[in-house]
């Protein structure tokens, strides 16, 4: 008889998931009302320390503009807040502000601080929510010159004060020359894989090689009825999730949905990922 595969924690981030109900995805209070919803049909949550909530500037990643407009709009919390408003929900991993590879690859002294205390920052948050993993950006995604072992080093240093947290380094895309994001992390000691940007690059198999460094996985989707669709990909979303297993890989599995969820319904969402679980 084949043994029983063992059932890896499964997670959903809480930055889409207001969706559902028609509210924005920085809205705090109602991220942690649909987390509440969600909460006997998961394992735990990835919250995201959103550069919406910052007092002090609004985000630097944002492309569109729109992430000034809902900065703008939004209520400021610092982690300490956050952390308090969190309690008693089950994290099991924290996102750091996606900023912090943007400030770290820049010339100015006085932006490397600042991603400095953007790590610290996530990291002091994982900490006090119990979360033991926190992904991040490490790099910025529009440069194509920027030393990695620097901002490995970086990050090193700052992860190392806190040692109950595992700093994981997502494969973010790269417009590095002759590299791909899974040529980036894989020296690092802890990475987040997300599942569609190994499916841009189609290097979700590389990643085996480095299986043991892997303590979580972004699955990506959308919603479609009660299953996961993942579109434009060299794999469907089932199967890409299969693969992952058959490394017998036993971390967090974390859902981060795509798409409109709030042509869908609650069920719908708890229905979705219960089929992670299969």
């Amino acid at each position: 008889m084949q043994p029983e595969r063992a059932q890896n924690p499964v997670s959903i981030s809480a930055t889409p998931i207001t969706r559902i109900i028609h509210k924005p995805y920085y809205d705090l209070p109602s991220t942690i009302t649909v987390m509440r919803q969600l909460q006997d049909s998961v394992d735990g949550f990835e919250i995201q320390n959103l550069g919406e909530w910052n007092r002090e500037s609004p985000p630097k990643d944002d492309v569109t503009g729109t992430r000034y407009t809902a900065w703008k709009k939004s209520s400021k919390y610092t982690v300490e807040e956050v952390a308090v408003l969190l309690e008693g929900l089950p994290i099991l991993s924290v996102h750091a502000n996606r900023d912090v590879g943007i400030y770290l690859c820049s010339n100015k002294k006085e932006d490397i601080n600042r991603g400095k205390t953007l790590i610290h920052e996530s990291l002091f948050l994982a900490e006090k929510v119990g979360a033991s993993v926190c992904v991040f950006h490490l790099w910025d995604t529009w440069k194509s010159d920027f030393d990695i072992t620097f901002l490995q080093g970086l990050l090193e240093e700052i992860s190392c004060q806190y040692p109950d947290v595992k700093a994981a380094v997502e494969n973010v895309p790269t417009h590095a020359e002759r590299v791909t994001p899974f040529d980036l992390v894989k020296g690092v000691e802890w990475v987040t894989l997300d599942m569609r940007w190994a499916a841009m690059y189609d290097e979700l198999g590389r990643f085996e090689s480095v299986k043991d460094q892997i303590v979580n996985v972004h699955l990506r989707g959308q919603l479609h009825n009660n299953k996961w669709k993942l579109t434009q990909a060299p794999f469907e979303f089932y199967e890409g999730l299969g693969i992952i297993r058959t490394w017998g890989y036993q971390g967090v599995l974390t859902m981060e949905p795509e798409g409109n969820l709030s042509e869908s319904t609650l069920e719908n969402l708890v229905a979705a990922m219960a089929s992670v679980r299969q």
